[in-house]
């Protein structure tokens, strides 16, 4: 393996790249490998489509490239999409470049409790794929439609699948998982939700700040919990709300509960979340840049436990934990178009106490890649064992630390093997201001396609 080694900002952490090694023999990786991180494409290549790439994961916590697995079967038909870069968005009435961020959602790639499903989300096509995972990789089990436009973010428990639609004002549509990880439609499963959204139809072009982010159920199942960052009312930061939403028999959805947020109170955009417990959800708020831990009431509303707390810079959108830390990965600074560059995201961490309450820790990360100056982005974190992994999509790499026994981050490595994405400082790529269609809306033959759209949108982690 081949390494290039740093040192890296605040503190002594030593930054390398590490590549997998061409000539190593793939017995020699099923030896030393220890589990798997996946991590998806999220292209709109019209050959190849939407992809699952897939690392071995060693004790050490090193990543070495498995392969690249297409969502769709390319012999029979089209290809499956996904979204590409995000459009340039206009939401703030000038133009922010938001290449980066191309669903503006978490857990749009999830594996199952046993670690044999991996499930995916193909934003551009409209429909979700099941694979079933093994030690060599992938194995294309179905595509189904997502009954809705834009599938953003997956919920899995026991035999049911939710998916969550973030197009025209947003729908969730329940999926049954069969035996080998074969999804088939839940009947009556289908759930408007347009009525607590109020966001853009389309919605608009690289409009991130207020579609639904996420969905996930509590851990014993008995609830469905979805954040939505917030609609068009007059704040150029709107404030959001969650629903939560009883499970009902045979994984059917009973009325949803609102809890309205307060951008006024430091809690607007709740985007991510992870629970504590059944009963305790953490949830960031990106548009106040905060933090906050909820209890959830018997009547399904939510109750402030502990928070909000700042979270160190711009955006934080990410995060997840191993149940006595949670990470959240703050996006960094998103210019107008023509003003100054991005700044780079950062990673900070937070205790969890045993009723959910959360205390900041005082150690915040910076992440550049080597290479990259300004504007390196994280998008979607996953802690799995004691190391943390997270997306860069602008450099096509995978970033990892090392959680220690105090939940400090240390010894950053950045895994290549993802297509790099564009640069989202719109001084040094003077195009993007006029990148305004999705890209799986444009005609690839067209001479006007973006070209933003033949590079890189990872987006979406999983691992064990």
């Amino acid at each position: 393996m081949r390494r290039v080694v740093a040192l890296g900002i605040g503190g002594l952490l030593a930054t390398s790249i590490a590549w997998a090694d061409n000539e190593r023999s793939h017995e020699q990786d099923r030896e030393r490998a220890r589990g798997a991180v996946f991590v998806m494409t999220n292209s709109t290549d019209r050959i190849r489509g939407n992809e699952i790439v897939m690392y071995h994961r060693d004790k050490q916590g090193d990543l070495a490239l498995v392969g690249s697995f297409p969502t769709g079967r390319l012999e029979m038909s089209k290809p499956q999409l996904g979204s590409g870069p995000a459009p340039t968005s206009t939401v703030f009435g000038a133009p922010v470049p938001a290449t980066a961020d191309a669903l503006g959602s978490s857990n749009s790639l999830i594996l199952d409790d046993k670690n044999r499903c991996l499930f995916a989300v193909n934003a551009g096509s409209n429909t979700v794929s099941s694979f079933r995972a093994s030690r060599d990789g992938l194995r294309l089990v179905s595509v189904v439609d997502s009954r809705g436009t834009l599938p953003v973010s997956l919920a899995q428990s026991n035999n049911v699948l939710y998916v969550l639609n973030a197009g025209n004002q947003g729908n969730l549509a329940g999926l049954r998982v069969q035996g080998n990880c074969h999804l088939i439609p839940l009947r009556g499963s289908s759930t408007d939700l347009s009525a607590m959204t109020n966001s853009f139809e389309a919605p608009a072009p690289g409009e991130v700040l207020t579609t639904p982010a996420q969905v996930a159920f509590t851990p014993d199942g008995k609830r469905l919990v979805l954040s939505i960052k917030g609609g068009p009312d007059g704040n150029p930061f709107p404030s959001g709300r969650m629903a939560v939403f009883p499970v009902r028999h045979a994984g059917l959805l009973g009325n949803p509960v609102v809890t309205q947020f307060s951008f006024s109170e430091y809690r607007g955009g709740p985007f991510s979340f992870i629970f504590a417990n059944r009963r305790t959800v953490i949830v960031v708020h990106a548009n106040s840049q905060t933090i906050a831990s909820y209890a959830i009431k018997s009547d399904h509303t939510l109750s402030l436990v502990s928070g909000p707390f700042d979270t160190g810079t711009f955006a934080p959108c990410w995060l997840d934990g191993n149940g006595r830390f949670v990470y959240v990965a703050n996006f960094g600074g998103i210019p107008a178009a023509g003003t100054a560059p991005d700044g780079n995201g950062m990673l900070a961490g937070f205790r969890i106490g045993r009723d959910g309450a959360l205390e900041p820790m005082g150690t915040n990360v910076a992440y550049p890649a080597p290479g990259v100056g300004h504007g390196n982005h994280a998008i979607d974190v996953r802690v799995v064992g004691r190391f943390l992994y997270f997306l860069q999509p602008r450099t096509g790499m995978v970033g990892r630390l090392t959680v220690d026994s105090q939940g400090m981050l240390r010894d950053m490595v950045h895994f290549g093997g993802l297509l790099p994405g564009a640069e989202p400082y719109a001084g040094s790529n003077p195009g993007i201001e006029n990148f305004s269609t999705r890209c799986f809306l444009q005609d690839p033959n067209d001479p006007a396609y973006s070209p933003e759209c033949l590079l890189g949108s990872a987006q979406g982690i999983a691992g064990y």
